[in-house]
């Protein structure tokens, strides 16, 4: 397992209890944690479950951290040169997120095809199970389209949510896992488009469940704002053809900046200046190629 977790000790708990009661042999399992630089004593929180852990035969747990935020990616990125050698599947999750018994059982079965890279599990609403949060993505490269649709089977589709997928150890190795650039947000969807790019097939089983400590429709900060549309504009510079480019960008143009202006004065039912200009320099960086973490905010 791999996660990244910044100032969230006690959701992490509730995250490593989980693994605790996963159906899976515990001596083929290890856990890397990396801390974005927390300064809520997340630290001590994981090192008390890590013996926990390691008392339970786990394989290995690994723990390592920063003296600076890096995100959801950034941190992601850092932590897979704590991996161990021997494993063959990472399983990549958020902090706030819990796997049912069965979840690795059924992600590493659908992984058993050796050309499937990447499985994605059904990522649920924590106080509503019933609930899908995000299922799997489909991107149409032509138009510069996203999509979600909700199978009721295993299924082949474009990407899935590092809040929950498993990754094969070899596609994480030759993509040199995920893009740290990114900061947070759509580093998943970007891992997904290159291993699809290098062959590797891209999977979602709605059988393997995985609880969010989320809200619906997101945490609505300038921030989030701003690395949801700046990165969504990198992606496209990175994975449209570059013959598609000028339609796709004259698409956004008209079309997409229009729609989230207007989205934004809706939700607020005003101008809310913050997001506003949020929105403007996400597009901007985006358009510019702007990677990393903001220093605006």
């Amino acid at each position: 397992m791999l996660i990244a977790t910044w100032n969230n000790g006690a959701e992490l708990q509730g995250c490593l209890g989980s693994l605790r009661q996963l159906e899976y042999p515990k001596d083929r399992l290890e856990v890397v944690i990396f801390d974005n630089g927390s300064t809520d004593g997340t630290e001590q929180a994981v090192r008390e479950c890590s013996g926990k852990l390691e008392a339970e035969g786990w394989a290995r747990v690994a723990f390592d951290r920063s003296s600076e935020n890096l995100g959801a990616f950034g941190g992601r990125a850092a932590a897979r040169r704590l991996l161990g050698p021997g494993a063959d599947f990472v399983l990549s999750l958020d902090d706030d997120a819990e796997p049912e018994p069965d979840a690795l059982v059924r992600l590493v079965r659908t992984a058993a095809d050796p050309r499937v890279g990447v499985v994605g599990a059904r990522i649920v609403y924590w106080d509503s199970p019933s609930e899908t949060a995000s299922a799997a993505g489909h991107f149409d490269a032509r138009l510069g389209r996203f999509a979600e649709r909700r199978p009721a089977g295993p299924a082949a589709c474009d990407f899935v949510s590092s809040c929950g997928c498993l990754i094969r150890r070899r596609v994480m190795d030759e993509l040199s896992g995920f893009d740290g650039s990114f900061f947070t947000s759509h580093g998943d969807v970007d891992l997904c488009l290159r291993a699809k790019a290098r062959g590797w097939a891209v999977w979602y089983d709605p059988g393997a469940v995985i609880r969010h400590r989320v809200a619906r429709g997101g945490t609505r900060t300038p921030e989030r704002v701003y690395y949801g549309y700046r990165n969504k504009l990198l992606l496209l510079r990175r994975h449209v053809p570059p013959r598609r480019r000028p339609l796709v960008w004259g698409l956004y143009a008209v079309g997409w900046l229009p729609r989230i202006l207007v989205g934004s004065v809706c939700h607020h039912r005003g101008l809310a200046w913050r997001e506003i200009r949020a929105i403007l320099l996400g597009v901007a960086d985006g358009v510019r190629g702007r990677r990393g973490r903001a220093t605006w905010f």
